[in-house]
């Protein structure tokens, strides 16, 4: 099983100039089970926050906005194993030292609690975290 992390939803939902194309391949082969994926609730927090401000920019540019809720339905529609966040996994994540940010230790501890030790994301911060393997998305 393979971890995937919000920037993967993100690049392919706006179609990132470098990360999109890659990104939606790696929705696709979600989608087709072709790769057994999971990752936390916080990364439906993480789109949610991520439209919302996208939506406020394009908002100021007068430029047609994105739909946040169909957006999260498209992503809860696909075959992915979703963890909610408990204590057990929010007191470990407080535990780690690593030089990355607290919503990415969240990420990481959910991964370790779950014995996940890949994650697909464009983040390099997670090249700093020795428990896990990043792929990047342009690596997939």
């Amino acid at each position: 099983m393979i971890y995937i992390d919000t920037n993967v939803f993100i690049y392919a939902i706006e179609d990132n100039q470098k990360y999109g194309k890659a990104c939606a391949k790696i929705i696709v082969d979600i989608e087709s089970e072709k790769i057994k994926t999971a990752t936390s609730v916080q990364t439906l927090v993480e789109i949610i926050n991520v439209l919302t401000y996208m939506n406020w920019e394009l908002k100021k540019r007068k430029m047609n906005q994105l739909d946040i809720q169909r957006n999260i339905e498209l992503v809860l529609s696909l075959p992915i194993t979703w963890f909610d966040l408990d204590f057990f996994t929010i007191k470990k994540a407080s535990s780690y030292k690593f030089e990355i940010t607290g919503a990415d230790f969240v990420h990481v501890a959910t991964m370790e609690v779950n014995s996940i030790k890949e994650i697909i994301t464009a983040d390099k911060d997670f090249d700093k975290v020795d428990i896990v393997k990043r792929i990047d998305p342009l690596a997939y």
